[in-house]
């Protein structure tokens, strides 16, 4: 091989890759652009949302958070007043 046909190789390999290069650039510059075009879309579909019913359902749920959480509670107390009234029994007993 003479030193032209080496330097033409390598002028060709870096052709095709600078062809790839610019391809892949080209991919990469449209898949930018949808994902800002989507991102887009949803902005304006988050501010034309109606948060009301968002908002009021998010409070119905806590308010029924808080009913079962005080329903649990009053039960923990009645089964701590047991506990205590089952300890005394037990110290009675054993005297």
């Amino acid at each position: 091989m003479t030193p032209e046909s080496i330097l033409m190789a390598i002028l060709v390999v870096l052709t095709l890759m600078l062809i790839l290069t610019g391809i892949a650039t080209l991919f990469l510059i449209n898949t930018m652009r949808a994902m800002r075009t989507e991102q887009q879309a949803m902005r304006r579909a988050l501010s034309n949302m109606d948060w009301t019913s968002v908002l009021g359902h998010l409070q119905n749920s806590s308010k029924e958070s808080v009913r079962i959480l005080d329903i649990i509670d009053k039960r923990l107390q009645k089964l701590e007043a047991l506990e205590k009234l089952q300890i005394s029994n037990s110290q009675f007993n054993q005297r």
